[in-house]
C-alpha cells in the first residue's frame, strides 16, 4: 500500500519590530517560488538543525543581522506542494548588525495596524500573523454575576488584554454601572451583541454565533469579534471582515458541562485553514497561553480562571 502521509517541512520566521511597533517585511527573489511576494524573513531547517538555530542562520543569510534575543510565538501549518509546511514565528526582541538585502530583493518597515501600508502581494501564510500583531494575547470575558469584584483587578494589571462585556443575568442599570467601572480604567471593551440596545459600543461589538449570521456587513471603523464553534462560522466571519474570533470549546467547562471539549488537535486543524486571528476558549488559564500559540491561536479567551491570575 502506498504511503500517503505528507512530508513535514519545518520553517523559522522572524518578526522584527522597531520602537514605533512597525514590522519588517522582505520581498522574495524573482527566482524563488512565489516570486516577489512579501513575507517575514526566514527559511527551512537544515539537517540536524534546531528551529532556533535555523532562525539565526536564515536572518544572517537573508538580511545580515545576528539575533541576540528572541522568543517563539505562533506556529502555523499549511498544505503546500504536497507537503506540510510548519512555520514557527519568532518575536525578535534584540538584534545586532545593519539590515541589508543579502538573499532578499527588498525590505521595508510597515505599520501592521494600517492595512493601506501593507504591500499588495503578501505571502498568504503571513496575513494571519500581520493581523495577530495588532491584538493582545488575552481576551477576557466579564464575570460580574459570579464574581462582583472582578473588575477591581483591571486597573493594577500590567498585562495587555481586551475585555468582552457579557452579563446576560444582570439588569440594565447594573450593566450600565459595570460598563462605566470598566471604562474608568481606559480598557478596550467590546460589548456582547445581546447588549447593544442597552449599552454603547464605542470600541467594538462581539457577536454571538447566532447574531453573526444575521449580519451582512459590519462597521469597519470599530473592532468586531465573534464567538464561533465551527470552520463554517469562522469562514463567514472572515468574509464579513470580522477582526478576530473566539473558537470554543477546547476543554470541558463549568458553563457548558454537557459539551465535550474538542481538544487541541481539532482546534489546530480548524485554525490552520483560516486567515482571521483566533483565540482559544474553554477552560483556559495562563498555563494554556503557550499551548494556544503552538496550536495556531493568537492567545486565549477566559471568563473565570484568568481573573484570579491577572496581577
Amino acid at each position: 500500500m502506498q504511503n500517503t502521509e505528507l512530508k513535514k517541512i519545518k520553517v523559522s520566521a522572524g518578526i522584527l519590530l522597531d520602537q514605533n511597533q512597525n514590522v519588517l517585511l522582505t520581498k522574495r527573489l524573482a527566482s524563488q517560488t512565489w516570486p516577489e511576494y512579501w513575507e517575514f524573513p526566514g527559511g527551512k531547517l537544515e539537517t540536524n538543525e534546531s528551529i532556533d538555530q535555523c532562525l539565526k542562520r536564515e536572518l544572517l543569510e537573508e538580511i545580515n543581522i545576528s539575533v541576540v534575543s528572541a522568543s517563539r510565538w505562533i506556529t502555523r501549518e499549511f498544505d503546500q506542494d504536497n507537503k506540510i509546511l510548519q512555520v514557527t514565528f519568532f518575536l525578535i526582541h534584540q538584534w545586532s548588525g545593519e539590515i541589508q538585502n543579502r538573499d532578499v530583493a527588498e525590505h521595508k518597515w510597515i505599520d501592521p495596524k494600517n492595512t493601506e501600508d501593507w504591500p499588495e502581494q503578501i505571502l498568504p501564510k503571513n496575513l494571519y500573523i500581520l493581523r495577530a500583531l495588532t491584538l493582545p494575547p488575552l481576551y477576557l470575558i466579564t464575570d460580574a454575576y459570579e464574581n462582583p469584584e472582578f473588575h477591581k483587578k483591571i486597573g493594577t494589571s500590567k498585562r495587555k488584554f481586551y475585555i468582552q462585556l457579557r452579563e446576560p443575568k444582570l439588569e440594565k442599570d447594573e450593566l450600565i454601572k459595570l460598563e462605566l467601572d470598566l471604562k474608568k480604567n481606559n480598557r478596550h471593551i467590546l460589548i456582547n451583541s445581546r447588549h447593544v440596545h442597552e449599552l454603547s459600543s464605542d470600541f467594538g461589538i462581539h457577536f454571538t454565533e447566532s447574531d453573526l449570521f444575521k449580519q451582512t456587513q459590519v462597521n469597519p471603523n470599530k473592532i468586531n469579534s465573534a464567538s464561533v464553534h465551527s470552520l463554517k462560522s469562522i469562514q463567514y466571519a472572515q468574509k464579513l471582515g470580522i477582526n478576530f474570533v473566539v473558537l470554543s470549546q477546547v476543554y470541558e467547562t463549568k458553563s457548558h458541562p454537557l459539551a465535550k471539549g474538542m481538544g487541541w488537535n481539532a482546534f489546530k486543524t480548524i485554525v490552520n485553514q483560516v486567515d482571521i486571528p483566533v483565540y482559544a476558549l474553554g477552560g483556559m488559564s495562563l498555563d494554556d497561553l503557550d499551548l494556544s500559540y503552538n496550536n495556531g491561536a493568537v492567545g486565549i479567551a477566559s471568563q473565570r480562571k484568568i481573573w484570579d491570575l491577572l496581577n
